[in-house]
């Protein structure tokens, strides 16, 4: 068999592929760490399709696994940077004044709102939930005339409405 240019790039696209996780931390960030190395592996893509599909979708599978890695690895980053920066936020530290951010600063006392001003349940203030009925009934709706029950009487009913004629 023998090794040509293509085989070379595909089989170079296969090992990057199962081989991103361990590839070193500066190669993912000048790959897909960047905007200039982002380019250059669209526009490889991009190339590669024009020559080879085969080729092309090698390439991007390996382009794809620089990127998931390239974000895996700012995850971690991240994630050791806020554990090591602060401890876990406790509920009982929302009742504690927050620390005054600039020298002389201020705080206003906490305020508690009003029963009315945020409650939707029935208080011995609003009222009770017994039903008064008013005298008489304020209902004017009338019933639509519409088509009647039976249907022998359908036909005259649409002809009576000039709905349908008869011919």
């Amino acid at each position: 068999m023998k090794v040509t240019p293509t085989l070379t790039i595909f089989f170079i696209a296969c090992l990057t592929f199962v081989f991103s996780s361990y590839l070193p931390d500066g190669l993912i960030r000048l790959t897909a760490g960047n905007m200039v190395g982002s380019a250059a592996l669209l526009l490889t893509v991009l190339y590669f399709m024009r020559l080879d599909k085969v080729l092309a979708l090698s390439i991007f599978l390996a382009a794809a696994a620089l990127f998931l890695e390239s974000r895996r690895r700012t995850v971690d980053r991240v994630a050791i940077a806020m554990a090591a920066e602060k401890p876990v936020f406790r509920v009982e530290e929302l009742s504690k004044p927050a620390p005054p951010l600039v020298a002389g600063e201020v705080h206003p006392p906490r305020q508690i709102p009003e029963h009315e001003d945020y409650s939707f349940e029935p208080s011995e203030e609003t009222g009770t939930d017994k039903f008064e009925p008013v005298g008489e009934s304020l209902d004017e709706k009338q019933p639509l005339e519409t088509v009647p029950p039976h249907p022998e009487e359908v036909s005259s009913f649409l002809q009576h409405k000039g709905l349908a004629a008869v011919h």
